[in-house]
């Protein structure tokens, strides 16, 4: 799977955040088969593709507008006449019964109906045009999602590693302590501050056994197993991360799914506001039509009955509530504009905070490697 750039910065700056902590096993379970079993089976993007999929077949729905629709009809049952033929042909009463046989085809070719057909055509593939960024959005955020998880998985075992052993140069300065409180080298107040250390370690620890156990549920929703007991660690691709935000900011709204499919959502709606002012327009339809019924001659007997016409409707409502419809499906138009507008806020908006927390997270590095430091100097002089 390629990655458009602007989500493969997510990607790097996840790994990029990371990178310094994990040591690499032999042979592990990878980043890369995580991310293809998530996108191959997560019903996320089956969902995607069943709706884009629905646009296609909606797409189809209106272009069959354009051709010839089929009416047949059949009747058959008994009849009662009283008219001028059955007077006409009755010498005991004026009416009659009769069985009564008709079937009738009637095949339309619409010639004009106001450019309604064309722009529920546009809009149906401006809808599926959306529905394919959905599908590459929802993919890339849920391949995000498993990174970020797969990395959490990472961190959270190698921290309870690295505290499991720390716990153990914890343990022995703690002894050491004892011992020199007990010969007189040392005060309760140092021996207490070595029991706090203790205690911390151990709620932190039991804190990070359920980090992994919500890891691994996160992990398993999104790849559809739990993680691999070895799990190889990612290179960082601090390369593919803009030096400045602004080049960011300028790519991704030149091409963020999201902001493309609102796009398109916002071309559909205004499709749809045009395609109900067909109504100044009247409806121009050419007509097939032939039908035969059997009846008996005192109420008119056989009749075929072959027509070759152009038919115009116009309806028109006196009450304006086809105005009321275009002026509805305009205000539909500016919502989409302005949830278009509210989109790209948020991915301005996210994309700076993913650049301040990856600042604050490199100087948090600096900072945690000094503490590191100053612990194991700690532990040497007692």
């Amino acid at each position: 799977m390629v990655l458009p750039r602007y989500k493969s910065l997510a990607f790097a700056s996840a790994l990029a955040l990371s990178g310094a902590l994990f040591s690499v096993p032999a042979y592990a379970e990878n980043l890369e088969e995580a991310v293809v079993s998530a996108l191959n089976y997560h019903p996320s993007v089956e969902a995607a593709i069943a709706n884009r999929d629905a646009y296609i077949e909606e797409r189809s729905e209106q272009w069959a507008d354009y051709f010839p629709t089929l009416n047949v009809r059949a009747t058959g049952g008994r009849a009662f006449g009283d008219n001028s033929t059955s007077r006409g042909l009755q010498v005991t009463r004026n009416s009659t019964y009769s069985y009564l046989w008709e079937g009738a085809l009637t095949l339309t070719q619409p010639i004009f109906d106001g450019y309604e057909t064309q722009h529920r055509v546009e809009a149906a593939q401006s809808r599926r045009e959306s529905a394919n960024f959905n599908i590459v959005d929802v993919r890339e955020k849920l391949a995000l999602s498993t990174v970020v998880s797969y990395m959490d998985v990472l961190r959270a075992r190698e921290a309870l590693s690295r505290l499991g052993k720390h716990g153990d140069k914890i343990a022995d300065y703690q002894g050491r302590i004892s011992k020199m409180v007990e010969e007189g080298a040392a005060d309760e107040t140092l021996l207490s501050q070595a029991q706090d250390i203790r205690a911390q370690l151990d709620n932190t620890l039991a804190n990070l056994e359920g980090q992994i156990r919500k890891s691994h549920a996160k992990y398993e929703e999104l790849v559809g197993r739990f993680p691999a007991e070895e799990m190889d660690r990612p290179v960082p691709r601090l390369d593919l991360i803009p030096e400045d935000v602004n080049d960011a900011l300028e790519y991704a709204r030149a091409h963020h799914p999201m902001l493309r499919a609102a796009y398109y959502t916002e071309a559909a709606v205004l499709e749809d506001a045009e395609a109900e002012k067909q109504f100044y327009y009247p409806d121009v339809n050419g007509e097939l039509s032939y039908l035969k019924r059997d009846q008996a001659e005192e109420i008119g007997g056989e009749v075929i009955d072959a027509k070759a016409v152009v038919r115009l409707n116009w309806d028109i409502s006196t009450a304006g509530g086809q105005f009321a419809r275009v002026r509805k499906n305009l205000q539909r138009h500016n919502e989409s504009k302005a949830q278009r507008s509210e989109t790209e806020r948020q991915i301005i908006r996210d994309i700076r905070i993913a650049y301040g927390e990856l600042e604050t997270a490199k100087d948090q590095i600096k900072v945690l490697r000094e503490r590191v430091r100053i612990n194991e100097d700690l532990f040497k002089n007692y």
